[in-house]
């Protein structure tokens, strides 16, 4: 693909209206959007693919240097498509998948990423926020890692990442329990860099601290950016034991049954969000 301020759109999707990640190029800037807000912003295979592509083509250009990854609409991410996933049962879990494509992508990206976040980051549209540099939020967003309840394992290494950050009782709270966070709450825990009243403020300080990022000299930048990724334990490995253990999760008969009870399509917690 290329980025050159277009709309990318995929296609039909297994639960409805196709969504889009529009793709947006401002000099050194892209900003990435997902574009479905009448499912909640729920990613679908191809959409995923779209993001890994999008990724994959900015951060192969010298001259992009920022990616901001947001939502249209009311929410930022509410998971996965249900439908679209259960339509692609060979695609959706293999380890070759788009969806675990995006995940490496964000992983290993030399581009700094800033996510803007109004409303529901839910299921894999919170774990991948702990691959970006600078998470930004409304105070009416929340964060939730809603995976165990729908009888599958969290994914974008977040198994390994959350313990690292938080220690194992909290991490284990958060992805046995799959509570909800708070805007201020998950900023309290370092999961979110800083939190704002209303859109407005937070499209303003994103675009003033892009800024920043821009004027910085590049080197060091980058040199930084690299530094302050993931050591130790390999993160690849962990995602592609994630994206295992939840396809033969999938296989059960009590997975199964969980995931066909929730309505609406979406991989869904309890309270109606995805993962």
């Amino acid at each position: 693909m290329t980025l050159d301020s277009t709309v990318r759109l995929v296609g039909p999707s297994a639960s409805g209206p196709a969504g889009e990640i529009r793709v947006d190029h401002a000099g050194a800037l892209v900003t990435l959007t997902i574009d479905r807000p009448e499912r909640g912003n729920a990613l679908t295979v191809a959409m995923y693919r779209a993001l890994a592509d999008a990724v994959a083509t900015a951060d192969a250009d010298p001259g992009v240097r920022v990616i901001v990854l947001t939502g249209a609409g009311q929410d930022f991410c509410s998971g996965n498509d249900l439908d679209d996933f259960l339509a692609h049962p060979g695609t959706a879990l293999a380890l070759s998948s788009p969806v675990l494509e995006f995940h490496k992508a964000v992983l290993r990206t030399n581009t700094i990423l800033v996510a803007a976040v109004d409303g529901a980051a839910v299921g894999s549209g919170a774990t991948a926020l702990l691959h970006f540099d600078l998470v930004y939020a409304t105070r009416r967003s929340h964060l939730q890692y809603a995976f165990v309840d729908l009888g599958v394992v969290p994914d974008a290494a977040a198994s390994l990442l959350l313990p690292r950050r938080l220690g194992p009782q909290r991490a284990a709270q958060l992805l046995l329990l799959g509570e909800r966070l708070s805007a201020a709450q998950a900023a309290q825990l370092g999961l979110v860099t800083e939190v704002f009243e209303s859109r407005e403020h937070l499209d303003t300080r994103v675009a003033e601290q892009v800024a920043a990022l821009l004027a910085a000299p590049e080197a060091a930048l980058k040199a930084t950016h690299a530094l302050l990724r993931p050591t130790g334990a390999d993160p690849v490995l962990r995602m592609s034991a994630e994206t295992a253990t939840s396809a033969r999760l999938l296989g059960t008969a009590d997975t199964a049954g969980r995931i066909a009870s929730r309505a609406g399509g979406l991989l869904s917690a309890p309270d109606g969000s995805g993962s």
